[in-house]
């Protein structure tokens, strides 16, 4: 059995997907190549408390400044509040978000907490989304 962790994809249009990623590499990267369209890239986000973490997953190119990808605004707000640092610069395109914390001293992946998912609801309410976070269309499982 392998690990999946829960997070949320948001797409530039602020609709949000649960998502499940599995724990082995070569699944996972096909899984988040299939979620984004695209190679995936990691980029962890530590919170002022240097114990909790978001784990944003976005395409490779999306680095790029002059990507053709449109800015995830949502995405963007979601880990400046969440974690006071603002992204060097705007996410684009569709990211996947899952958690990360601190174990025995090294960061590990994990399952996005209620409270980031509470904050992404309370921030798609802000900029306008009609839908509610994770309910705009159907869960996603991948299982091996």
């Amino acid at each position: 059995m392998t690990t999946t962790r829960s997070g949320v994809r948001i797409d530039t249009d602020s609709a949000t997907t649960n998502t499940h990623v599995p724990g082995p590499w070569a699944l996972k990267e096909a899984v988040l190549r299939d979620e984004l369209g695209g190679d995936p890239r990691f980029v962890r986000f530590t919170a002022a408390d240097g114990e909790t973490a978001l784990r944003v997953i976005s395409r490779q190119d999306a680095a790029d400044p002059h990507a053709a990808l449109p800015v995830n605004e949502l995405a963007t707000t979601l880990i400046h509040r969440a974690t006071g640092q603002a992204p060097p610069r705007p996410l684009r395109g569709p990211v996947v978000v899952l958690g990360a914390g601190r174990v025995a001293g090294l960061w590990r992946t994990g399952d996005l907490t209620d409270f980031h998912r509470a904050l992404l609801h309370s921030l798609a309410r802000e900029q306008g989304s009609p839908e509610v976070p994770g309910s705009s269309a159907s869960v996603r499982l991948y299982r091996d």
